[in-house]
């Protein structure tokens, strides 16, 4: 059903040529010069939003079309001479690229404020499914403490899941000056956020490929231009974020999830103890 939708678009030489790179919310394919991202028949609604999402993060150029074909959405963007992120590909460089396109993106203004509601509930889902893991739970309800102090901030263009399959490196095969040396793809789940979660998805996401000494340097490095609140609320993010994985694992992926609460939950709690009180200057 996939390559129906691109049948409808490409030449047979270009069909042919085509490699899958696999894909989550759509499945995507390349021919090496573009990618095609399809998007299934009731969500083909995606393929403008996702374009229109990436123009508003200054990525406009990577557009290069969005159509409508028997019932599925299809993005065709400019391919990225880039791949996933990993330890051995992340210099300072890509650094500095991914500091400067975090910032640029958390300028822009969203509607709205964080709501405390939201924050609440959301924890208590964790209580839930984690209650059983005395830690975890003890966790919660010292984030719970801290809902007051970190709603109501205000909403911030957010790309909200920059996992490492998400953040492409340029790779030194490629060394293209016309191209960044980062780029985030999967922007259907961007939109208004506290840019300190944000950043504490980059962290759980990508950075802790790293290893927990590293992907702290390199959050740190990364945050010095922020304002010192957004630095602050990163305590509350980081902790937060380790345990919607482990929520994620527990009622999604239970085979799995003993494997996540060993690596997870240690990070979530030595990030907290850390970080706060917030007079703490370790964070």
């Amino acid at each position: 059903m996939v390559l129906s939708a691109l049948k409808g678009l490409l030449s047979p030489d270009t069909l042919s040529r085509l490699t899958p790179l696999g894909g989550f919310e759509a499945r995507v394919y390349t021919d090496g010069e573009r990618v095609y991202k399809v998007y299934r028949p009731g969500e083909a609604h995606l393929a403008a939003l996702e374009a229109e999402r990436m123009a508003r993060a200054g990525l406009g150029s990577f557009v290069l079309g969005v159509a409508e074909v028997e019932g599925q959405g299809v993005l065709v963007i400019r391919h990225f001479p880039g791949k996933p992120f990993s330890p051995e590909a992340f210099t300072s460089k890509a650094l500095a690229a991914l500091s400067h396109l975090f910032l640029s993106l958390h300028r822009l203004p969203e509607p709205g404020y964080v709501e405390r509601e939201e924050l609440s509930e959301r924890l208590e889902r964790f209580a839930e499914s984690l209650g059983s893991v005395p830690e975890a739970l003890s966790l919660i309800k010292a984030l719970m403490r801290e809902v007051a102090w970190v709603a109501g901030v205000e909403k911030r263009f957010c790309h909200r899941d920059a996992w490492a399959g998400n953040l492409l490196l340029k790779t030194q095969e490629n060394p293209s000056h016309d191209d960044p040396e980062v780029l985030l793809v999967d922007w259907v789940r961007s939109g208004g956020d506290d840019p300190a979660r944000d950043l504490a998805l980059l962290k759980t996401g990508s950075l802790d490929l790293l290893g927990e000494k590293r992907a702290r340097e390199a959050l740190f490095r990364l945050v010095q231009f922020y304002p010192k609140e957004v630095r602050e609320r990163l305590a509350f993010y980081v902790p937060l974020t380790y345990l919607h994985d482990l929520h994620w694992f527990r009622t999604k992926k239970p085979e799995g999830f003993l494997e996540a609460l060993a690596d997870k939950l240690p990070r979530a709690l030595s990030f907290f103890q850390d970080c706060f009180p917030l007079r703490n200057r370790a964070c």
